[in-house]
């Protein structure tokens, strides 16, 4: 499912920039159609980058004291 859906998503991005070169921008719908489009996907984007973060959060927390050094953001 997971698969199936980034597949989907990846397709999405790509309709959208041929949507953006081969649309007349001069009309209003389409502009309006533009913009809403490309802001949800950017929200789709954001949500999917904070679940991943969320995953790779308790995946660095099963991890060895040495191994988790190699992940810690301290300087």
């Amino acid at each position: 499912m997971n698969i199936l859906f980034t597949r989907l998503f990846r397709l999405l991005w790509l309709l959208f920039f041929i949507l953006l070169i081969f649309l007349d921008r001069d009309i209003f719908a389409v502009k309006v159609g533009l913009i809403s489009f490309v802001l949800v996907l950017t929200a789709i984007t954001i949500l999917r980058a904070l679940e991943s973060k969320k995953e790779w959060g308790v995946i660095v927390d099963d991890l060895d004291e040495d191994e988790k050094e190699l992940f810690s953001h301290k300087l």
